[in-house]
């Protein structure tokens, strides 16, 4: 991770123009998105989605407790650009670490349909598929935590944050849910909302170096980033699916593509 970026929380509509005028900027493609709250699926409650747009510097927080539908529905004056035109816009690239949860949440609770989602989690079981490792190695996908530990530099700053926001919310460890929709918010995990999406684009880059090594071919590595994009695009519809289920051992393994 560089220098620290900006971290800006949207719980207005004159914040929510400037964020929008940040991420849908023609300099802007590739967004880095992930999404925080209370039983995170379409029985719970989506809290905060944040989004770091490749070349920005601020990772927005975008407070859907207090903002509501119009965090979605609200558009610039000047272009009609919306956050749910930018979801559902092939126009852009949203890298999400695991998209199946986020997927459900957006869909069921707010009718959105995202489209040109990179699932990095699928390209990192690519990454270690093109290194030709045994079938038994690939069969099981890798969580955020263990994907950084594996791929980027040490970071022991991000590793006490991760632990010490999970501490706040996760049950078994003493923590609440709901700590999401507590307003203010924690600093705390401001941080930790913000962090994981800075990573996003040193992870994809990581992966397609890992790719790239093991093929030495830049078409090899179009064909792997193909088969992940169809992947991705799987997952997004098997998430809005009535029979979807967002928890459980199954979602350990990972489909063939």
């Amino acid at each position: 991770m560089g220098l620290p970026l900006l971290i800006t929380v949207v719980d207005t509509l004159f914040g929510l123009e400037a964020c929008l005028r940040d991420i849908c900027s023609k300099r802007r493609r590739k967004l880095a998105i992930d999404l925080e709250g209370v039983d995170l699926c379409r029985h719970g409650r989506l809290s905060i989605l944040q989004v770091l747009a490749q070349g920005s510097h601020i990772v927005w927080l975008i407070d859907i407790t207090i903002l509501g539908m119009a965090a979605f529905e609200h558009r610039l004056a000047a272009n009609g650009a919306s956050l749910r035109r930018i979801l559902e816009s092939d126009r852009y690239l949203k890298l999400f670490y695991d998209v199946r949860n986020d997927a459900d949440a957006l869909y069921n609770l707010y009718h959105i349909n995202l489209k040109n989602v990179c699932d990095l989690q699928l390209l990192e079981v690519a990454a270690r598929r093109s290194l030709s490792c045994a079938d038994s190695d690939t069969k099981r996908v890798m969580g955020l935590a263990n994907a950084v530990d594996n791929y980027l530099p040490p970071m022991p700053v991000w590793q006490l944050v991760k632990a010490a926001g999970r501490a706040l919310f996760l049950p078994e460890e003493g923590g609440s849910f709901e700590i999401f929709e507590q307003r203010p918010l924690d600093p705390l995990i401001l941080l930790y909302c913000a962090q994981d999406v800075e990573l996003f684009f040193e992870l994809e880059a990581a992966f397609e170096c890992w790719i790239w090594e093991s093929m030495r071919s830049d078409e090899e590595l179009i064909l792997w980033r193909q088969r992940v994009a169809k992947a991705s695009v799987k997952r997004v519809a098997e998430a809005r699916r009535a029979s979807h289920a967002g928890n459980g051992w199954h979602r350990t393994f990972v489909q063939r593509f």
